[in-house]
């Protein structure tokens, strides 16, 4: 019998030079890989979900002759749908080929739970969002997502969605819907230390895209946003009236070759998203943003990984306050994890050095209480080399203009060129669980020779 399963485990420009050049060295170094005709391909443990959710995930079908690396790879497809505590692959050897059997165990889908979070991955009390979310990660077997969210404390507000990640069969299309209404307190008046500014939002947005292979999706997403602040301040929105109405575009596309979504270990990652805000023309609601995230592993020997990243955003037009990019909030610099600054144009880049410490192993609960629910529950830990360097810039009008209010007393100064750049570097702790998948506590040292221990969930990229 064939098994195959899961075993998962800056200071110095020249130190990262060398991890990458090894990184090179060892994509490059390949071993002889053995081929085995697939005469049947079946599925166990799927109670719930549809033997056709998992045959879509998988480049290999009945008839074809592959290699045990590409079988990974599907077994890995599968698990990145994030309906499983664990896949397992196995190959049953008959004198005409291979019968493959893949074993899944099934999480809870069904979550109707108490909400209690801190907002912006800060662990204050007034930062507490607390209320109740319906959520469904599988509905109808099917991997379609429905989840409504009421929050009181920070950042009161409700939303529904609905994803659906494969309609219309063989067109390979997907849906996404959303409606919200929130009362956001403006991120731009939290970092000055102004009185407190409310952003009262209403909108919904739609997105349809299409999976043109398995690795690559373009997507258009169109949405309505409404904007009123308060108290009344007519010099915070774009238009004076105080009430801003924003119709936006958005076009996206993605490269995703990363073998596991929520902890990469080979691969690489690219997208591209253009956002249009307002009507061309329009005197008042006028601007556009640019992203691109581009990431890239690379496997160091049977375990340890090499991983780089480098994100920005460049937007242009008046851009208004509640729009702006920041570090500090979803975007943050290990070893200026607790600090906050803004601008118009946002740069990040990253590189990591990933080891294990323990490997990843599973554990069962008692079936008799947790059912099938608490088998294959995952635990492990790993450990982290990092560095984070990042900056922010705005344009010269922003900057200079009479009634600016861009922060120029932050580290950036107001800074029209991506000149000033912060940076840190550390050592971290990556822990294996179920469900959450990642939790890091991580020890980083920022260029001002400031020390930090930071808690967070998932990993840095």
């Amino acid at each position: 019998m064939l098994t195959k399963q899961l075993h998962p485990g800056m200071g110095s420009l020249a130190l990262i030079l060398w991890f990458c050049l090894a990184g090179l060295i060892s994509a490059q170094q390949t071993e002889t890989e053995q081929f085995y005709k697939i005469t049947d391909i079946v599925f166990k443990g799927n109670k719930k979900t549809k033997t056709q959710v998992l045959q879509r995930e998988m480049m290999t079908q009945t008839g074809d002759t592959v290699s045990v690396n590409q079988l990974e790879l599907d077994r890995k497809r599968i698990e990145n749908l994030g309906l499983f505590t664990r896949v397992q692959l196995e190959g049953e050897v008959f004198k005409d080929g291979i019968r493959l059997i893949f074993t899944v165990s099934e999480r809870w889908y069904f979550l109707p739970l108490p909400v209690l979070f801190f907002n912006d991955r800060e662990y204050k009390f007034k930062k507490l969002s607390y209320g109740a979310t319906l959520l469904h990660l599988n509905f109808r077997g099917m991997a379609e997502v429905v989840q409504f969210d009421g929050l009181l404390g920070f950042n009161p507000g409700i939303s529904i969605q609905y994803r659906n990640p494969w309609i219309l069969g063989d067109a390979r299309l997907f849906l996404g819907l959303r409606f919200f209404a929130s009362r956001i307190q403006n991120k731009s008046a939290e970092i000055r230390g102004v009185d407190k500014i409310f952003e009262n939002q209403t909108g919904a947005s739609v997105t349809l895209g299409k999976r043109v292979t398995l690795r690559t999706s373009v997507s258009v997403s169109l949405g309505y946003k409404q904007l009123r602040i308060s108290p009344a301040d007519s010099a915070t929105t774009l238009n004076p009236t105080g009430f801003d109405r924003l119709p936006e575009a958005f076009l996206s596309l993605t490269r995703d070759y990363r073998d596991l979504a929520f902890y990469p270990t080979s691969g690489s990652l690219l997208q591209l998203t253009l956002q249009k805000t307002g009507i061309p023309g329009n005197r008042f609601i006028d601007y556009n943003r640019v992203s691109v995230d581009a990431r890239k592993y690379f496997k160091l020997g049977e375990n340890s990984t090499l991983a780089f990243r480098s994100s920005t955003s460049i937007s242009s037009g008046t851009i208004p306050i509640y729009d702006r990019l920041y570090f500090g909030f979803t975007h943050r610099i290990r070893g200026y994890f607790g600090s906050f600054f803004e601008g118009e144009k946002r740069w990040l880049a990253s590189a990591a050095l990933r080891f294990p410490l323990m490997p990843v192993r599973f554990f069962n609960l008692d079936e008799s209480k947790l059912g099938p629910y608490g088998q294959n529950l995952k635990f492990g830990i790993s450990g982290s080399l990092f560095f984070d360097a990042g900056t922010l810039w705005s344009s010269k009008s922003n900057v200079s203009g009479t009634g600016s209010t861009i922060n120029t007393t932050d580290p950036f100064m107001g800074q029209t060129r991506a000149e000033k750049w912060l940076y840190g570097y550390g050592i971290g702790l990556n822990f294996h669980m179920p469900y959450v998948n990642v939790t890091r506590v991580e020890w980083a040292l920022n260029d001002q020779k400031k020390s930090s221990i930071t808690f967070d969930l998932e990993v840095a990229f």
